[in-house]
């Protein structure tokens, strides 16, 4: 071993980087995964992988970089185009340069995102969501169930504290106070990849302590948040979690994010509403619709109940006349 070439680790190194450098001098478009994303000084660091899409195991994984001088113009770029911001669990297709560095290792140059890639990857598991629950059969089951007639408690899931949440209760509490409903909160998470476990994890308790509470189902369901950036939304875009609601006899309305942003939860829910607001605005409609329908109601009986009076009076007299002219 003594007369084998020695070199030292950095010319070792080094060479391996000059090898990298002529080999992978040109960018190529390269699909992965977001593992993870920090930003510091105004550079991307970044955690690429690849996964097996038959067990999702890691199958390939390094570092990336968005360098500060060129990050404004491809971030923005990227999040203009798609309206989505750059984040974690996203799949992205970048185009990429190696890069060795003997000190810091391997790495990869991120010198542009496909925004349109990202866009199409969000709408197709959307769109396969929707056929397994169109083939199950469950995509319309919760839509066709009856309105309930009256609605006197309610449960409502929504983020802890969300901005959506307070323009909920505004209205909510003004009905609560008027004793015409109740509204019963749970809180869940809403993004990051634990947003529908934990919707599902609130509602499995919500309902428990409920059956112990009151004995029966709640008259409506309710799950609302604010508006936000597609990727935080596409987290609820949840096959299990889509199922479960489709499954309810209780009627779910959803209110989540704003007019133009629409989930799984939106195809599937007896009313879909834009707009956490426009949810209470529909309640108290409803409650108002049933209840001018219940003084209508009223009106007519009693309108119906007079003519009848008035009838049998008319029927009476005219039997009395009778009744004289017989005796006579």
């Amino acid at each position: 071993m003594q007369d084998d070439l020695q070199l030292s680790l950095k010319e070792y190194l080094s060479t391996v980087q000059e090898v990298v450098k002529i080999t992978f001098d040109t960018p190529v478009w390269v699909k992965a995964e977001i593992r993870n994303l920090n930003i510091k000084a105004g550079h991307y660091y970044l955690e690429l992988a690849e996964k097996d899409p038959d067990n999702d195991q890691v199958i390939a994984s390094c570092r990336a970089t968005i360098w500060k001088f060129a990050a404004q113009k491809i971030v923005t770029q990227f999040e203009r185009e798609s309206g989505i911001e750059l984040s974690r669990d996203l799949k992205v297709l970048i185009k990429v340069k190696a890069s060795f560095d003997p000190q810091y290792g391997f790495s990869l140059n991120i010198t542009e995102i496909d925004s349109g890639y990202t866009l199409g990857d969000i709408a197709r598991r959307y769109q396969q969501i929707v056929e397994r629950l169109t083939t199950e059969g469950l995509i319309d089951r919760n839509k066709n169930l009856p309105t309930p007639f009256d609605l006197n408690r309610i449960l409502v899931i929504a983020p802890e504290k969300a901005a959506g949440l307070g323009d909920f209760k505004k209205d909510a509490d003004a009905l609560q106070k008027a004793q015409v409903c109740e509204f019963i909160y749970h809180s869940a998470t809403f993004q990051g990849n634990t947003a529908a476990q934990s919707i599902m994890q609130s509602l499995a308790q919500a309902l428990k302590q409920w059956a112990q509470t009151y004995h029966n189902a709640p008259d409506l369901i309710v799950i609302i948040r604010g508006g936000g950036a597609v990727n935080d939304l596409a987290y609820l875009n949840d096959y299990a979690l889509a199922a479960l609601l489709c499954k309810r006899s209780v009627p779910v309305w959803v209110g989540i994010g704003h007019e133009k942003d629409r989930t799984i939860l939106d195809e599937i829910a007896h009313r879909s509403f834009d707009t956490p607001s426009k949810v209470i605005a529909g309640i108290r409609n409803h409650i108002v619709e049933l209840t001018q329908e219940v003084l209508n109601n009223l009106q007519s009986i009693q309108r119906l109940s007079q003519q009848q009076i008035q009838a049998y009076q008319n029927q009476n007299e005219q039997y009395l006349k009778q009744i004289q002219n017989l005796a006579n």
